[in-house]
């Protein structure tokens, strides 16, 4: 009676019972998911939190202080240009979450759509849309950033859209697969029967019953866009030189400057790094959690079943060798 009346009392919160499993369960996804916090505050409050304003969107370089070792006045160095570093890594912030958010958010989306919509719709349509993408596939995905990037320019925006269309184009097919079986279930030709529209039956059956696997895309995408980013900016092909970011600056000057001011390449470097393996960490927490198919390591298995098992097996082994 007690439980039903605990069961029974008030609404349970799905995101509180997430957050207090994540802790419990996967401790280094919980402090992975702190991590992506601070960073994404950081990036909105840069303004507040940077000791070196910017000032008509450039932060003041100081060639008299250039490629200066950390210190007190600059705990970070400066750069070649005697640029304050802490305060460039801290705007450079803003950039990379931005991107990284952005374009996970918007390759998501093409993937939901392209996918459900293929899945439900059938027959030419899916024909026709698979071959589409097994030819898209078929370019090397690097090729067709710089295409993109070629043809639209440097710039956030076109970072956004370069990072985002040929993700979410080629991440529609797992979406798709997820969708014809739960379009293949009982209730959902049931509702078919029942005279429900496509549109009716992407919404309300085949989206709820995949979010978990939308949801575990979403996290273990965020990690490679902020690789991505970092790439192209390598390659020439990223933000507007005046626009602080870390994959910019790491290139740029943190290559040059290698041996002669570790420190430039060294903070976006390890920025980068940080970010990427929360990233990762947080994906990895969440697939677990809400797909115990595809749980990792020990799986239902604790620690203190196991120990059972093998005092069990200790025992069992025990009581042969006396007898």
């Amino acid at each position: 009676m007690s439980k039903e009346k605990k069961s029974s009392g008030k609404p349970r919160n799905g995101f509180v019972e997430f957050m207090t499993l994540l802790w419990r369960t996967k401790k280094v996804a919980f402090f992975g998911m702190v991590v992506l916090i601070l960073f994404i505050l950081v990036a909105i409050f840069a303004d507040f939190i940077a000791p070196q304003k910017m000032e008509n969107g450039l932060l003041s370089s100081h060639l008299m202080e250039a490629a200066q070792a950390p210190s007190l006045k600059h705990p970070l160095g400066t750069d070649a240009m005697g640029v304050d570093l802490l305060s460039y890594m801290i705007y450079g912030a803003r950039t990379s979450v931005i991107l990284g958010v952005s374009c996970t958010i918007l390759s998501t989306l093409i993937s939901v759509i392209i996918g459900v919509a293929s899945a439900v719709i059938g027959g030419k349509f899916d024909l026709f849309l698979q071959r589409f993408i097994d030819a898209w596939q078929c370019i090397p995905g690097m090729l067709i950033m710089l295409i993109l990037m070629t043809m639209l320019g440097a710039g956030m925006g076109s970072m956004i859209v370069v990072l985002s269309v040929p993700g979410g184009i080629g991440g529609s097919r797992m979406i798709r697969s997820a969708a014809i079986s739960v379009k293949d279930s009982g209730y959902c030709n049931m509702s078919k029967m029942l005279g429900g529209k496509n549109l009716w039956r992407m919404i309300h059956h085949v989206l709820p019953n995949i979010l978990p696997l939308v949801l575990m895309n979403l996290a273990n995408s965020l990690g490679g866009t902020i690789m991505m980013e970092a790439t192209l900016n390598f390659l020439g092909f990223g933000v507007n030189v005046g626009t602080p970011s870390w994959g910019y600056i790491l290139t740029s000057q943190g290559r040059s400057k290698m041996y002669t001011a570790p420190w430039i390449g060294l903070a976006p470097g390890l920025a980068i790094t940080i970010m990427v393996f929360a990233a990762a960490m947080f994906g990895d927490g969440v697939r677990d959690i809400l797909d115990p198919r595809l749980k990792g390591g020990m799986g239902s298995f604790s620690k203190e079943k196991i120990g059972k098992i093998a005092k069990k097996y200790m025992a069992s082994k025990k009581a042969q060798e006396t007898a």
